[in-house]
């Protein structure tokens, strides 16, 4: 008798995306969306074929750092942090998940959409929608710099 192979394919087993950030969630084709809506001019290694694999031998962490500030620079309005909840449920969903755990640290977006609080609403209101929408139990955790004052936390 030949054993059930769906057991063992990992590919069915259900999923949990737990700490992922926010601006790391940005997939290729939303980046460039996002870049083009807010003219940012992208460099070619972030979004190339091997813009995922950021081996430390050939890019390393400021590089890696610096291709992730970048990347955070196209998120400058409400409609861009709703688009990046949005793109990131949709993708986890099809990749299988039931849960997702988005990290923010509102402060990097708070300048463009009015403050923290509005910063955090957004983020929060988008993955109650999109929790709706695609059926996937969306949860936000927030961060704070720990290069901040405290009081910011």
């Amino acid at each position: 008798m030949e054993p059930d192979r769906s057991r063992h394919d990992l590919a069915q087993l259900p999923k949990a995306h737990l700490h992922l950030h926010f601006t790391g969630s940005l997939d290729i084709p939303t980046l460039r969306e996002l870049a083009a809506l807010a003219e940012v001019p992208l460099p070619e290694h972030l979004v190339d074929a091997e813009a995922l694999s950021v081996p430390g031998t050939t890019r390393g962490w400021h590089r890696f750092q610096r291709s992730y500030d970048m990347a955070r620079l196209v998120v400058v309005s409400e409609e861009a942090m709703r688009r990046v909840v949005s793109a990131a449920v949709a993708n986890d969903v099809r990749d299988g998940s039931r849960r997702l755990e988005l990290q923010i640290d509102p402060s990097s977006y708070a300048p463009h959409v009015g403050g923290l609080v509005e910063a955090l609403e957004i983020v929060m209101d988008e993955a109650r929608v999109a929790s709706r929408t695609y059926g996937l139990s969306v949860g936000v955790i927030v961060a704070a710099s720990r290069l901040r004052h405290p009081m910011e936390a």
